[in-house]
């Protein structure tokens, strides 16, 4: 997961932002080996939102993804003491180097 703080424009220098921690994070077992990338936001209650396909996999995999997200949980970025909502981009790369 890779994440930023659009508002930090607001408040560059309003405290070290500090990662999320996911606490539930549970895929499908059995994905096809494919690659798939995802943007969206974690909100300040640790919960994702605003799930957008960047990437698409096979439709199957992306299907479960995307059902998956819906129970994912986390404990939220902290800007200091303070839960704040981020941006992420999540990427599903299941290795594929057995198409080589």
């Amino acid at each position: 997961m890779e994440f930023a703080d659009e508002s930090a424009a607001d408040h560059p220098f309003g405290g070290t932002l500090t990662a999320p921690v996911k606490i539930r994070a549970d895929l499908a077992a059995h994905l096809p080996r494919a690659r798939m990338v995802v943007s969206c936001t974690l909100d300040a209650s640790g919960n994702l939102k605003n799930v957008r396909v960047l990437e698409a996999g096979p439709a199957e995999m992306t299907a479960k993804v995307i059902a998956a997200l819906r129970s994912w949980k986390f404990q939220p970025a902290l800007r200091g003491n303070q839960p704040v909502e981020v941006t992420a981009i999540l990427g599903f790369g299941i290795d594929t180097s057995d198409r080589f």
